[in-house]
């Protein structure tokens, strides 16, 4: 929440004002071209842009009162109040209360209490059709238990709202009764996960964020907030120019990076499964999944200036995604569990990192090569959203698909990359040993 004696200071600020109406949106007056993108204490988590609590717009509540410049005629005034009521809250023209908020940016509605928590965006980055909706969707899941059951912490919807689409999918996921009912469908760059917004003076797609706020009711002032998208995997390619599709941009201020490797794509672990009968085998894809890390390097270090030699510090996971298929190459020996005794034991996920890697240096070295050229802060994970192999069936429209059976459905090491970024990004909450 805003501090009481920070509210009073802005009403301070603007009572002074006798009638002075709130600036009507056509008005040009300190609005978003006049806002530095690259320097405030907030970022945006549609459009990334940074901005202090002082520019974030009001959004008009007055039916009259509609027609944005930027947003359209439909769309609710967006505007820089000076006049509030005696709580503390902004009234637009007409005079009616508004709490929603904006971003002077891309002036889309901003999620409900954001300027009361810190943010940690999660970007996840993959190849299409790589799993990362039906990875998204699992964790979400997991999470709401784990967090509560090991640390005491809550992990909910910020904005139910906003969240409806994920919320689906993981409804969609783990209620239907066959796997035509559970098959998620493949993101879509121009579907309903995007939305058209203004950015840099032009209308481009961007993703819509799924936010999830996490508190433990013994220390709430250590709350924060986590930023998901479901990119579709095109983003990622080199040939998506960053400039007209920024999509993925993300990934440059994000908290933590998720990469997700299908190593049923490529050519050199496919070879070492021979009697694996997973029906995704069966298909041939072209393997362009170490050209979208060499990608993310480039774009990671140009949008924030970097030399090429350079590295960030920001945590890299390299997540091999369906380790039902691949367990029995790393050896008799389970992966040590990632929480004990309601800690994250970061010993244990070294040591799965280690043997991991070590696999992926014989398979796949490229993968290493280029995830180590990004971050100094990589760790590599083996991963099953399903925890079982799909099957194939036949759609409404007869068209072959395959897709999880939800009654077989049992999830692997999922939340482990998650919580080894929480255990980085917020030690106050999440508690961990020495990974020494």
């Amino acid at each position: 929440m805003t501090p009481p004696a920070e509210k009073a200071a802005w009403f301070d600020r603007y009572s002074s004002i006798p009638d002075e109406p709130a600036r009507p949106a056509h008005q040009p007056a300190a609005e978003a071209s006049e806002v530095n993108s690259e320097y405030g204490e907030f970022t945006c988590p549609i459009c990334w842009f940074k901005f202090d609590r002082g520019d974030a717009m009001n959004i008009a509540v007055h039916n009259s009162l509609r027609g944005d410049p930027m947003l359209g005629d439909e769309a609710m005034q967006r505007f820089h109040a000076t006049r509030f009521n005696d709580r503390g809250q902004a009234l637009d023209a007409m005079g009616l209360s508004t709490s929603d908020l904006a971003c002077p940016h891309c002036r889309r509605k901003l999620p409900p209490g954001f300027l009361d928590l810190p943010h940690h965006i999660f970007s996840i980055v993959g190849a299409p059709s790589s799993g990362k909706s039906y990875y998204l969707s699992v964790l979400i899941k997991i999470l709401q238990s784990t967090l509560f059951q090991n640390f005491g912490i809550t992990f909910r919807d910020a904005d139910p709202s906003e969240n409806v689409i994920l919320t689906q999918m993981k409804t969609q996921l783990f209620s239907s009764s066959s796997p035509e009912d559970a098959f998620l469908a493949k993101t879509d760059l121009e579907g309903a996960l995007y939305e058209t917004l203004p950015r840099q003076g032009r209308k481009v797609r961007l993703p819509k964020p799924f936010i999830f706020k996490l508190s433990h009711p013994a220390t709430p002032e250590n709350g924060f907030s986590m930023v998901f998208y479901d990119n579709a995997g095109e983003h990622f390619e080199p040939t998506r120019n960053s400039a007209d599709s920024p999509g993925a941009q993300h990934i440059a201020v994000a908290s933590g990076i998720f990469f997700l490797f299908d190593p049923l794509h490529n050519t050199e672990f496919r070879a070492m499964m021979r009697s694996v009968t997973d029906p995704q085998i069966k298909t041939h894809r072209i393997d362009q999944q170490d050209v979208i890390l060499a990608e993310t390097e480039v774009r990671i270090k140009s949008l924030l200036g970097l030399d090429s030699r350079q590295r960030v510090s920001t945590p890299l996971a390299v997540m091999v995604g369906k380790y039902d298929t691949w367990a029995y190459l790393l050896g008799d020996e389970p992966l040590l569990p990632a929480i004990q005794d309601g800690t994250v034991r970061l010993d244990h996920i070294k040591t799965n990192s280690t043997r991991v890697r070590n696999l992926m240096v014989r398979t796949c070295p490229s993968i290493v090569a280029n995830a180590e050229a990004i971050s100094s802060n990589v760790c590599y994970f083996a991963v099953s959203p399903l925890g079982c192999s799909p099957v194939e069936f036949l759609d409404r429209d007869g068209t072959p698909r395959i897709g999880p059976d939800p009654k077989q459905l049992n999830p692997r090491h999922v939340e482990a990359p998650t919580l080894w970024v929480l255990a980085q990004a917020t030690p106050e909450m999440i508690p961990s040993t020495s990974a020494n």
